[in-house]
This record gives structure tokens, C-alpha cells and sequence, in this order.
């Protein structure tokens, strides 16, 4: 596994969830919609990537708890996102609640990636016998 693709797809993660951010915010459905499911897919790879990469690394178990504790929060919010998304369609009433768990989401996810680096500042690569 590359390094830099996984940072590239990071930068992806970031970028698109700024424009499903924006897409939202700006009220335009069919673009937001776009959005969320390529925000999710870039997510979800990379996840893949990070344990791919993280298996060749040994961790500080606490930065490593900390920042599973963030990846898996965010995780567990995303259902409250799309479920309130969804809500917001029929229910104008809902936005206030879509509102907060997307900035929960969002906050989580930002902290999952910070933590991530955190966790790879003082990693050791795991020496493999030949």
C-alpha cells in the first residue's frame, strides 16, 4: 500500500466532505446527494488503506485508543446524519437536528484524522524477519 495514495485519498475524504458540506448548505439535493456517497466511498477506502498501512506500525496504545475512539464514534454518527437527511426531506422541522449531527459527524471525523497523525508522529515501523 502507498503512502501517498492513502494521502491522496485523505485529501479526497477532506475535499468532498467539504462540498457535500457546501452542496447542503446551498440546498441543492442532487449535487449534495453526489456528495454523500462519494464522501462516504472515499471514507471507506480509506479506512481500507489506513489498516492496511497501519499493520506495518507499532502504536502508542493510548493515542491508538484515542483515535479509534474518534474513527469508531464517527462511524456510529453516520447513521444519525443520513437518518436526519432523510427526515429533513419530508420534515422542514428536522434541519436543526440534521444540523447538529453533521457537525458532530463532521467534528468526529476531523478528529479522527488529526489523532491519526498524532498516532503516526511517534509510531515504530515493525521490523519483518526475512
Amino acid at each position: 500500500m502507498s503512502t501517498e495514495l492513502f494521502l491522496a485519498n485523505l485529501a479526497l475524504v477532506l475535499l468532498f466532505l467539504g462540498l457535500t458540506l457546501m452542496s447542503g448548505r446551498r440546498g441543492n439535493r442532487e449535487l449534495h446527494y453526489g456528495m454523500v456517497i462519494s464522501t462516504v466511498l472515499f471514507l471507506f477506502l480509506a479506512i481500507v488503506q489506513a489498516e492496511m498501512i497501519g499493520k506495518d506500525f507499532v502504536f502508542n496504545s493510548l493515542r491508538l485508543e484515542i483515535h479509534l475512539w474518534c474513527a469508531f464514534t464517527a462511524l456510529v454518527a453516520l447513521p444519525g446524519v443520513i437518518w436526519s437527511g432523510l427526515r429533513l426531506r419530508r420534515d422542514e422541522l428536522c434541519r436543526l437536528t440534521h444540523q447538529r449531527w453533521v457537525a458532530g459527524f463532521v467534528l468526529l471525523t476531523l478528529a479522527s484524522i488529526s489523532t491519526a497523525i498524532w498516532m503516526f508522529l511517534d509510531a515504530v515501523p515493525v521490523v519483518k524477519a526475512d
